[in-house]
């Protein structure tokens, strides 16, 4: 026992830090400098999952830098504001990040921009905290852990149909589930081999196990670096640019699109018998009771195109009461402002909105951004946002 305790169990120590700091030295050696620095993507105990800040990096194709405060911006903020500041603050998943769009193209970006243009004497400031993979509940949660620190004058909580997956009342870690989750952060952001370790734990757990669940865990993570190693820059696809395209007056709508399927609510009633539906519109419910108890301004923003018109990429089609779109509005808009980008987009071609059926890019979120922004300038901000002062002229006295 002296023996183990004083001679073999030390060695054995030492040789497994010796192994591990050649294996963490072979990584870093052989890593792919398009991956940036490792940690995009920290452990969170209440959401799952978070920003690490001051990251700098690539995901999807696009490079991606992570602000000072967390979020995806590659300006630096004070969480001070000015006199003039108006701070909207938008979540979502990666629709609203900007899977695969340049950062300057993503919707809240032109949002923002469209606002400084319309009154110039506004500090705008549009933070887009999107995290990709977030759920309603999991948005839910980040307003209520950075609300207080970040106090947005208005809050864009932006919607894509599969946020109905895996919704659930988040609830208060444990001190045990914070301190794991504070080590595994740690580990990481600073360790490059952490993955590789994580890898053989799950590949060793599946063998042993015969557990499907190890599997999909395995190839989550390859799903996962797919995204943050960039062979071909997707930043320069033409269809990145933001270009004139057609928007369709009434008689180009008429008639345009002949053969439409017949009105069917299939796709309503399967999303209502989602098992997952009813936490979808209870973590809805408690946006709309921050909203009730004044604790924010929130907006409901959907991003649920039309259906297509078959046989043709002339047009987009209406499917009225009888769509998705008609079911998320009637659920978010009892209590709280919604729009949706669904009626602008009746009035442009398919062909000319790349990405707008998931993650859109380019002229697809010139779209959503101008529908949002009428609907914010026209329905909400006019009781949000002092009138401009008029400067009166001196001049002859």
């Amino acid at each position: 026992m002296r023996k183990l305790l004083t001679v073999t169990l030390p060695t054995a120590i030492i040789a497994a830090l010796v192994l591990a700091l050649a294996v963490e030295v072979w990584v870093r050696v052989t890593w792919n400098p398009k991956r940036g620095t490792p940690g995009l993507f920290l452990v969170d105990p209440v959401r799952g999952q978070r920003f690490a800040p001051n990251y700098t990096g690539w995901f999807a194709g696009v490079p991606v830098h992570i602000n000072n405060l967390g979020f995806r911006d590659p300006r630096d903020y004070d969480l001070a504001k000015g006199p003039r500041t108006f701070r909207i603050v938008t979540l979502g998943d990666s629709v609203t990040f900007g899977h695969s769009s340049v950062y300057e193209h993503t919707y809240p970006y032109l949002l923002e921009q469209q606002l400084k243009h319309w009154r110039p004497d506004v500090d705008w400031q549009v933070w887009n905290v999107a995290v990709p993979g977030y759920n309603t509940s999991q948005e839910l949660a980040h307003l209520k852990e950075i609300g207080p620190a970040f106090k947005p004058d208005l809050v864009v909580v932006g919607f894509f149909e599969n946020d109905l997956v895996d919704n659930r009342d988040v609830g208060r870690p444990g001190l045990m589930r914070r301190a794991a989750a504070a080590v595994l952060s740690l580990a990481q952001r600073h360790i490059y081999s952490f993955d590789l370790y994580k890898k053989v734990a799950l590949r060793l757990a599946w063998k042993l196990s015969s557990s499907d669940a190890y599997r999909q865990r395995l190839e989550g993570i390859s799903d996962g670096e797919k995204l943050l190693v960039t062979v071909e820059d997707a930043s320069l696809l033409k269809q990145q640019a933001i270009t004139n395209f057609d928007r369709l007056s009434d008689d180009e709508l008429r008639g345009a699109c002949p053969y439409r399927p017949a009105p069917s609510r299939a796709l309503v009633d399967a999303a209502q018998r989602q098992p997952g539906y009813p936490d979808w519109v209870n973590a809805v419910r408690g946006f709309q009771q921050l909203e009730r108890e004044g604790a924010y301004h929130i907006v409901f923003f959907l991003n649920v195109p039309p259906p297509q018109c078959p046989d043709t990429d002339a047009q987009f089609y209406d499917e009225g009461d009888t769509g998705l779109n008609a079911l998320f509005l009637k659920v978010m808009s009892d209590g709280t402002p919604a729009v949706s980008v669904h009626d602008a987009l009746l009035r442009v071609r398919p062909s000319q909105m790349p990405g707008i059926e998931g993650h859109s890019i380019g002229n697809s979120n010139v779209v959503k951004a101008e529908a949002l922004f009428a609907y914010l300038r026209d329905r909400v901000l006019t009781t949000l946002v002092p009138p401009p002062q008029i400067q009166t002229s001196t001049a002859g006295r």
